[in-house]
């Protein structure tokens, strides 16, 4: 998600948990810019750069610490990819038996677990979505 100003720059917003959030889901409180705060705007362009950052950090977090994900394929990898950008790879990490049931092949027990999460009750429609994804390995 975004937030625009009438002019269609991307304005800060509170997300669901209440962090300061800017262009494409970055999150100000976990990750401060410098010089970034309430007032800031960014332009599509910026959005895009910060986007691209911060996928490219969740990306190498996740192959650090959870190296099954070099083995999944590119539908289920997303899933976790989404999940980590959203929760921030500590809570991403406390889901302990849906990632083991990932690791181990058992995508519909995972997708049920994520279904049962609170992260679930946050991000509402987003998380049957993935969670849809993570069961059928197919696009949502």
């Amino acid at each position: 998600g975004t937030k625009r100003d009438a002019k269609g720059w991307h304005i800060p917003y509170r997300c669901s948990a209440g962090a300061l959030t800017i262009g494409y889901g970055h999150n100000l409180d976990a990750n401060p810019i410098p010089g970034m705060g309430a007032s800031s705007r960014l332009d599509e362009n910026e959005a895009r750069k910060l986007l691209a950052g911060d996928i490219a950090k969740v990306e190498s977090q996740l192959g650090r610490e959870l190296a099954f994900v070099h083995n999944l394929e590119p539908v289920r990898y997303a899933v976790l990819v989404n999940m980590c950008f959203n929760l921030g790879l500590r809570n991403l990490l406390s889901f302990k038996n849906t990632l083991a049931d990932v690791a181990n092949g058992e995508y519909s027990a995972a997708s049920r677990r994520m279904l049962r999460s609170r992260w679930a009750a946050q991000v509402g429609k987003r998380a049957v979505e993935l969670s849809r994804q993570m069961d059928s390995g197919l696009w949502q």
